[in-house]
């Protein structure tokens, strides 16, 4: 039976039981992380100073290099989401902390581009009918209360039926990577009535991921933030803060490497949690089903 609580029991579980391959996850993302400040220092760079950032071509070459590595990481995020799923769907699997780069991963890689394929779509679509109701409310020439409060339902309407694809199709991933070929229709079917089981799960580990994501900020970033609060209705020192804040970063610095640091351990543990939690489901659910059949089927 699928429910929160064995949800989160699983993913918790292998960041309990699986406390190694978590820390090589770490450190992975904390290598990954450290080259990726080390490369965009120098756009860090140009953009405080006044004579290149007036340069766009300056400019544009500072960020190639940032831009080469949005692909390496989503290469290492698709590593380590696998690893964490793997650990869970197949705990015998072994090797380095259950990273592989392989077809699992090239399949995970195809599912993630079909979904953002999709979803670019389905925002086009939104986009379409947003602007559509926004061109109705502006010919009834009477925008009023009403016609705000509608648009804000609107909006509302759209995110939650966004929320339901992601949550609906989560379980894609876990069942792509134990089927060993690309899953879609399975998902859907497998979450059926299964809605609010995975939202809730989901729902608990995005609230603490965005408390650790705010500690980290608190303690990585709280001088920069005390600064602006002192700041407030200084044009001229919030501007000083904010190159302070830059300078501190387009440095190899114990700043950026706390940073870094912090970044790390959370991104890390959101790996163990998000993988181990769909994955965990994916399996309790296949349980079930492979208990349904010996029901029928002795």
């Amino acid at each position: 039976m699928l429910s929160v609580g064995r949800i989160l029991e699983g993913a918790f579980g292998l960041v309990r039981e699986r406390y190694v391959a978590v820390a090589v996850w770490i450190g992975l993302y904390l290598a990954v992380n450290i080259a990726f400040m080390l490369t965009i220092m120098p756009m860090m760079g140009a953009t405080m100073n006044p004579a290149a950032a007036t340069d766009p071509g300056a400019m544009l070459g500072a960020m190639l290099p940032m831009f080469a590595l949005i692909p390496v990481f989503f290469v290492v995020a698709v590593v380590l989401y696998a690893a964490a799923m793997r650990a869970v769907l197949r705990p015998d699997a072994g090797g380095i902390a259950y990273l592989r780069l392989g077809m699992d991963e090239l399949r995970l890689i195809g599912l993630s581009i079909i979904f953002a394929i999709a979803g670019t779509i389905l925002m086009f679509v939104i986009s379409l009918a947003l602007g559509l109701v926004g061109v109705g409310i502006a010919a009834s020439g009477e925008p009023g209360v009403g016609s705000v409060l509608f648009s804000f339902l609107f909006m509302i309407g759209i995110f939650a039926v966004m929320i339901f694809f992601v949550v609906r199709f989560s379980l894609a991933f876990p069942l792509t990577l134990y089927r060993g070929k690309i899953v879609i229709g399975e998902a859907w079917t497998l979450s059926s009535g299964r809605f609010w089981s995975l939202f809730g799960a989901a729902l608990v580990i995005t609230l603490i991921m965005m408390i650790l994501n705010i500690a980290v900020s608190m303690f990585t970033m709280g001088s920069y933030f005390y600064d602006l609060m002192s700041a407030a209705g200084d044009p001229e020192a919030v501007a000083l803060a904010a190159e302070a804040q830059a300078q501190s970063y387009a440095q190899f610095s114990p700043v950026m490497i706390l940073s870094s640091l912090g970044t790390a351990i959370v991104a890390g543990l959101g790996v163990a949690l998000t993988g181990g939690s769909v994955a965990t489901a994916a399996k309790l659910l296949l349980a079930d089903e492979d208990e349904d059949a010996e029901d029928v089927f002795g």
